[in-house]
């Protein structure tokens, strides 16, 4: 009789952490999901049940600098959707607790598995885009409709402020400026930042007429939303925005544009997927 497998989403253990309860400090949306689904597929592939993701945490410092509940960085409402494909958390705690695990590299050698990180990104999950973009549209009930007269601008401040990777006010008013210029489309972005703190940012009085900042009530609704817009603006080097491109079916032939150049992103890139125009100067 074979041995059961056994791949345990971990995604980030954090500053202080109880599995499967609680932990402080983790990763945003986009990082999460590398881990959780890296386990879900390669469970599919190998036969392993999958624990229960460890996904409810607080981000305290993101919220101090934003006064932002959606700030502190709990998604507990996106990945109790997809529980249905794990196992119950006090049967996870069980196994975690009275077994030894191992690191991905021991994948084909061991049968008790942790994910962390992002390992290799998107090229980790290609072969699986068409399998991923169905599970998350089951979970959701999302229907995929596209919409060839909309715009969606992703524009991420909080900690790419901090860590410097936050692009010029310039570049992003000047691509904004580009886009609302054509009066046909609506353009909507897309921030982990509120109305008056972007529009500090971008020294801006007002949105232009066609543009408006969009708040869904979870992060993954705002992935969902920009992968079914004809346009898709925003920085390659966020995670999220990637996400919305691996999300957007490929008969629907979204046109990206980067808000970096070719050679920024070829310095750090995440994703076997080129974006079809960049910044030049």
């Amino acid at each position: 009789m074979n041995k059961v497998k056994y791949y345990l989403p971990l995604i980030h253990k954090g500053t202080l952490s109880i599995y499967p309860f609680f932990r402080i400090g983790g990763f945003g949306l986009g990082n999460m999901l590398f881990p959780f689904f890296r386990a879900i597929c390669f469970g599919i592939r190998d036969g392993a049940a999958v624990l229960y993701p460890f996904y409810n945490q607080i981000q305290p410092r993101n919220f101090l600098r934003e006064r932002n509940i959606n700030s502190l960085r709990n998604y507990n409402d996106i990945f109790s959707k997809f529980e249905y494909a794990t196992l119950p958390p006090y049967r996870s705690l069980e196994l975690y607790f009275t077994k030894k695990w191992f690191k991905e590299n021991h994948i084909l050698k061991k049968d008790l598995i942790l994910f962390e990180g992002c390992k290799n990104y998107f090229f980790d999950l290609l072969p699986y885009r068409d399998f991923i973009q169905k599970f998350i549209y089951y979970s959701y009930n999302f229907k995929t409709k596209f919409n060839l007269q909309k715009a969606a601008f992703h524009i991420r401040l909080g900690d790419f402020l901090r860590t410097g990777q936050s692009l010029s006010k310039e570049i992003i008013n000047q691509k904004l400026q580009s886009f609302s210029n054509d009066k046909s489309l609506d353009i909507e972005i897309y921030s982990d930042s509120n109305l008056d703190n972007l529009l500090k940012y971008l020294e801006l009085d007002r949105l232009p007429n066609n543009v408006k900042l969009i708040k869904n009530n979870s992060a993954l609704e705002d992935i969902l939303a920009m992968s079914k817009c004809k346009y898709i603006i925003g920085n390659p080097n966020s995670t999220f925005v990637e996400w919305a491109r691996f999300l957007s079916p490929v008969e629907n032939n979204q046109i990206s544009h980067a808000l970096i150049k070719e050679k920024q992103f070829l310095q750090n890139q995440i994703t076997p997927f080129s974006w079809d125009y960049f910044y030049e100067e």
